[in-house]
């Protein structure tokens, strides 16, 4: 029967993202033949209602499928008139959809950062590029000591990226530890944590440091009870019980207005802080588990 479920799952993604997808690159490619400001900003309206419909049939299949159990805490005050900075732990690529699902019309479509390979994903990344996911291209230490004209173009890159979200209230997201959570990952990164990897402050300080009217971040804890975690055990149904928090903070006023390439002291801050997320994160998912 999960087995059955998950063959039922898959094509519900796969004819839902295909159908979608036909009028979200539709009015892409007609955002980009018509250069006017007016008309940027509707069609940018009308792809972001296509988005938060595909989002909403996503969530149609996963409660007809899998009936699912998602304890969430902590909506009571967000709103779509917010810019907001995300961020949660990452266990599973069925994080994404959860993620999409409770928030979706409740707060700002997330925009989560993309790895800049990944445009070239099919289908699925002319989708992500039609919704304005920031798609980001960072450089080693390696690659920046051999070539140093590449020094500042990523920041430059993600200033033309995010200028167009001051237009518009977004929620850009990051999954802080750059990648799911293993026990072999844990052991291989020294983590000082129970239940997730050690967070990384780069993406977040050039968000804050590219977007400084962005005052408010969202701080999602998930755990499920199912230590099966790959994303056919999510289509099979197997991780249908989930708890999520989310807790909207103000970000500090000492991390704002700060450049986090230039500001040494600035990096230092912003790491204290996020770890003291996580260690409130791990705290909360250590309870749910005992």
């Amino acid at each position: 029967m999960e087995t059955l479920k998950g063959i039922l799952a898959f094509i519900s993604v796969v004819v839902n993202t295909l159908f979608w997808c036909i009028f979200l690159l539709s009015m892409a490619v007609l955002k980009l033949l018509i250069p006017f400001e007016g008309w940027k900003r509707l069609c940018t309206k009308l792809i972001i209602n296509i988005g938060e419909c595909w989002i909403f049939c996503n969530g149609l299949w996963i409660k007809v499928l899998h009936r699912p159990k998602w304890k969430i805490e902590g909506f009571e005050s967000l709103d779509q008139s917010n810019w907001y900075l995300s961020v949660a732990n990452h266990q599973s690529w069925a994080d994404i959809f959860i993620l999409q699902e409770i928030t979706n019309r409740k707060i700002p479509m997330l925009k989560f950062f993309m790895k800049h390979v990944l445009i070239w994903v099919p289908v699925i990344g002319l989708a992500w590029w039609a919704l304005d996911m920031p798609f980001l291209k960072r450089y080693t230490k390696a690659e920046l000591d051999k070539n140093p004209e590449l020094r500042g173009k990523d920041i430059k890159a993600m200033e033309k990226s995010f200028e167009r979200f001051s237009r518009y209230p977004v929620s850009i997201f990051s999954f802080a530890e750059g990648t799911r959570f293993t026990e072999k990952k844990k052991l291989d990164q020294s983590s000082k944590y129970k239940n997730l990897l050690n967070p990384k402050s780069g993406g977040i300080g050039l968000t804050l440091t590219t977007m400084p009217y962005i005052k408010l971040i969202l701080d999602f804890s998930i755990h499920y009870e199912d230590p099966r975690r790959s994303f056919w055990d999510f289509l099979c149904g197997r991780m249908s019980k989930v708890n999520v928090m989310v807790r909207e903070l103000e970000i500090p006023s000492n991390l704002l207005g700060r450049n986090y390439e230039e500001d040494a002291e600035f990096r230092e801050e912003l790491k204290l802080w996020i770890e003291n997320l996580w260690l409130d994160k791990d705290k909360y998912i250590e309870e749910i588990r005992t």
